[in-house]
């Protein structure tokens, strides 16, 4: 089971140079070969990133509508608890609100597995960061 960090979304939605490695990790996903949580906040900020980047709103319902497709996704809803503990996190490890929270979901969830290619969270205790080409099926 594996978190998978915002900006393997957007190398998709954005189709930046990792889109077709992330697009596969994804499909692995969505077809349920393997198992993979996302936060609301996450969601949230990869919406708000694709607006920034002038994406059409019909871009950003496709991208909503597709999280329900996928069978092994699931969406982790932070209370306001997590989003405390998150600023300690912050603090103590050098690390943004967003990151912070991943981390504490991965925490509450007993994740230790993050798909991303921020490095910030190499320097987390017990967390192991895999890029998407380096897992399959």
């Amino acid at each position: 089971m594996y978190i998978v960090d915002a900006n393997i979304f957007l190398e998709l939605e954005l189709d930046q140079h990792r889109a077709e490695e992330c697009a596969n990790f994804l499909r692995l996903v969505r077809d349920g070969h393997i198992s993979g949580f996302v936060t609301n906040l996450t969601v949230d900020s990869i919406v708000l990133i694709m607006e920034d980047k002038n994406k059409d709103p019909k871009d950003i319902l496709k991208f909503l509508a597709s999280l329900l497709g996928y069978k092994s996704l699931q969406i982790y809803d932070l209370s306001l608890a997590d989003k405390i503990r998150a600023t300690e996190t912050m603090e103590a490890h050098r690390l943004d609100f967003d990151d912070s929270t991943t981390y504490q979901a991965m925490k509450r969830l007993g994740i230790t597995q993050i798909v991303s290619y921020d490095k910030h969270f190499d320097r987390l205790p017990n967390i192991k960061r895999l890029q998407p080409k380096s897992i399959e099926h």
